[in-house]
Order: structure tokens, then sequence, then C-alpha cells
């Protein structure tokens, strides 16, 4: 209620995929409260090396969809994926709830993005990106449709100058900035750290000197396709 009085949008962040169902059904009780009817502020971030994540962008859309309202989704690919895997091989799962290759993630993201801009009128689509083809996918795709992407500050910088003015790509751009104490601000970093100083991170082989352009921004897809080891979701449409 704070966030509707303030006129400010509220995006409750994703966790772990064991919180999932729960954080689903506090989101769905809040929404439906009567003193936010009218306020198109509330939204959700969806991780899409979550193999539910197409099943949860269509849950968020019939949840909208029956309130007659929008709301706002943060499609990101994911933060958690070493606690995933290791909580899953702790409790001897015969299966994780995410995508073990970065390459299957980034073909699940375009595939949530796609559904995201075809098939969910009551959902603003806000995509949370710092690959040049995953941004250029989501480009090409969205046509006349409303969206916007979205940054981590101090990330992306001289990616998005060619896409946020008004002589290049003139699609708005939200910037994320941490706040907080040291002790919160400090797991967040180290979390950045990991992510971007992985092998497969874009943000890493961006400028790997080693790393053929071509290769930098070849399209998930196609290597899905052609690698003997690649898995397709049976639930992907590109």
């Amino acid at each position: 209620h704070a966030a509707r009085d303030a006129g400010i949008g509220l995006t409750v962040d994703a966790e772990e995929a064991d919180r999932l169902e729960i954080q689903l059904r506090v989101f769905a009780a809040v929404y439906a409260d009567s003193g936010l009817a009218g306020w198109q502020g509330l939204g959700l971030a969806v991780q899409a090396y979550q193999k539910r994540a197409l099943a949860v962008i269509q849950w968020l859309e019939a949840l909208a969809a029956a309130h007659n309202r929008v709301i706002p989704v943060r499609l990101v690919k994911g933060a958690y994926w070493d606690t995933e895997v290791k909580r899953a091989q702790e409790q001897g799962l015969a299966d994780y709830p995410v995508f073990t290759r970065k390459i299957n993630t980034d073909v699940s993201y375009l595939a949530c993005a796609r559904t995201l801009l075809d098939d969910c009128p009551h959902l603003y689509p806000q995509f949370a990106t710092h690959n040049a083809h995953t941004l250029a996918y989501v480009f090409h795709h969205a046509g006349s449709r409303q969206n916007e992407f979205q940054r981590l500050h101090g990330m992306g910088a001289e990616l998005y100058a060619e896409v946020v003015d008004r002589d290049k790509l003139n699609v708005p751009c939200r910037v994320y900035a941490p706040v907080g104490a040291h002790e919160d601000l400090l797991p967040y970093l180290v979390r950045r750290l990991l992510e971007n100083g992985a092998n497969t991170s874009f943000v890493n082989q961006v400028v790997h000197e080693n790393i053929d352009v071509d290769e930098v921004v070849a399209d998930p897809m196609l290597l899905t396709e052609t690698r003997k080891d690649g898995i397709r979701h049976p639930a992907i449409r590109l």
C-alpha cells in the first residue's frame, strides 16, 4: 500500500525453487487485495533457468486477466544456480529444478520472452539482460509491443548506449542499483562477481580477446540443435 500511495512500482524478487509455490500463493493473495484495485505496479521476477518458468508466466497471465489488470514481469536468467544444483544433489532428487547448461537457460529465456510478447496481453514485459543476442532477439520480436529493458548499475552501460537514445533503438532501460548495509550488499557483490566471471557469461566473453565475435553472439537455439549434449525442453517454442 505504501508503494501504491507513493506512485512507484514494487517488484517481488525471485528466490530459490523450493520457495516458488508459496511465493506465488502470497503474491496472488496480495494482488487480490481490494485496496490495490487499479494499481498496475505490483510485479514479479521470473527466472528463465527454472524449468517451470513458462508455466509461471502463463499462471501470471491468468491471474492478471482474472482481475483485469496488468502485472509487470521482470524476466531474468537466474541467480542461484549453484545453490539449486547442490540442494537437489543433497536431497537425492531425480532431476534438477533448473537447466544445468547455460545455453539451455538462454533458449528458455528467448521462449519466455516470446510468450510474454505474443501470448500475454495482461503482462508488462521487463527484460533484464546484459546479453547482446538476447537484447537483439527481444527488440526484433517485440515490434510495437510495449516493453522495457533492464540492467544493473555498473554493468551493460556501453551495450545500452546503443539502445535507449532516440536516434538509436529508442527503447527504455531501467537501471537497478543495490541499496543497503554492508552485510547485505557483500553477498550481492559476491554473486555478481561469480556470475560475471563465469566462462559462459556474455559479460566475460565480450571482453575476452581470444573469443571470436561470432561465437559471443551465436544463436543459442542453433547451438542446442547442433551440440550432441544440448537439451531442448519439450515446452519451449521459438
